[in-house]
């Protein structure tokens, strides 16, 4: 046989596997698209969704309203809260200023805040990162800005257990963490997020604590269609829009703006099934095979699977929270994966 008559078949072989590998997506995508209009006629799902297998997005998809008036359709441009999500961005940019030599995660709390109470002098940051601070929860019915939370931790006393011995899952760490990169930059917390962090990340539309007065923000409500206030407890909440999410998902894959090290740090728990710096995950070598992080605010809630090894990523945002999303996760791996599922609203 001719090297010229084996190319031609062997390219004949590539475009058959090309066809039937697209159509098999094509497939897949329409039975994610029929799965998700059935959760949003139930009543069910309200929100943005990007699907991506083998390295391709084969859904992206905007379902429901932008707010509570149910005048407005959402699209992709919308950008919604992320809940505990962004507190990965804190957690990323602690590690980026320990690769710059700024500070350590061995450092203490006191070397930044000296004149913090004298238990500042036993957390570190990688108890911060870690939520084994002994910190207790911020005071979140009279704390309404971060001047309000500051006050709660200069007349802190006591804490809840020493640092290291315990684990407690609470945003005074969240808070502190941000606070010690404003001291070590010199810059808002927000400025630092747009421009070392999101920029990097080729993220053009993301915004740290947005008001009303921002364009294309979704507005969270309930199921009696009652809008919430966008206003937070403490600052430093990065919003995304779904093709933003998809980015930075990308971004924590490819190390664009930390090393596999301190990647690995950041999903290495203090316990097993313990939250970390991004949530949770775990790494093969130096490439991230499974990164999960869900997060919810008000009425908003995300969840963000990683599977890198599949080129897999799935991105949820919805702002009528349901408590549903690991559901609707579940239900669109298993489309991928050729495996039976339950649609959404037969399970309510």
């Amino acid at each position: 046989m001719s090297f010229f008559l084996r190319s031609g078949q062997l390219a004949i072989l590539l475009i058959c596997f090309a066809l039937t590998t697209a159509f098999a997506q094509n497939r897949k995508a329409d039975a994610i698209n029929r799965y998700l209009s059935d959760a949003c006629n139930a009543g069910l799902f309200n929100g943005n969704i990007l699907v991506a297998d083998h390295g391709k997005i084969i859904v992206r998809r905007a379902i429901g309203y932008a707010d509570a008036s149910k005048k407005i359709p959402l699209n992709v441009q919308y950008r919604f809260h992320i809940g505990s999500i962004a507190k990965e961005f804190d957690a990323v940019g602690i590690m980026l200023l320990q690769e710059q030599g700024k500070l350590s995660i061995h450092d203490k709390v006191s070397k930044f805040f000296p004149g913090l109470p004298a238990w500042a002098e036993k957390i570190s940051i990688k108890d911060l990162l870690q939520y084994t601070s002994g910190l207790p929860d911020i005071k979140y019915e009279t704390v309404h800005r971060d001047a309000d939370n500051w006050k709660d931790l200069q007349s802190l006393k006591k804490l809840d257990f020493e640092p290291g011995s315990g684990y407690a899952y609470n945003n005074n760490n969240t808070f502190l963490r941000r606070k010690i990169i404003e001291k070590v930059t010199g810059i808002s917390f927000a400025q630092f997020v747009q421009q070392h962090i999101l920029q990097v990340a080729g993220i053009k539309d993301g915004v740290v604590d947005p008001t009303d007065a921002d364009s294309f923000v979704a507005k969270s409500f309930d199921n009696h269609f009652k809008q919430d206030r966008l206003a937070v407890p403490i600052s430093g909440w990065t919003c995304l829009t779904v093709d933003d999410f998809y980015k930075w998902a990308q971004c924590i894959n490819h190390f664009c703006v930390i090393s596999p090290a301190s990647t690995r740090e950041l999903l290495t728990p203090f316990e097993p099934d313990r939250q970390c710096g991004l949530g949770s995950g775990r790494m093969a070598g130096d490439q991230v095979a499974v990164h999960i992080h869900d997060g919810a605010a008000l009425h908003y809630q995300a969840l963000e699977l990683a599977e890198g090894l599949k080129g897999r990523t799935i991105i949820i945002l919805s702002n009528q929270r349901q408590g549903n999303v690991y559901d609707i996760a579940a239900a669109i791996e298993a489309i991928l994966d050729n495996k039976p599922y339950q649609l959404l609203s037969e399970k309510h």
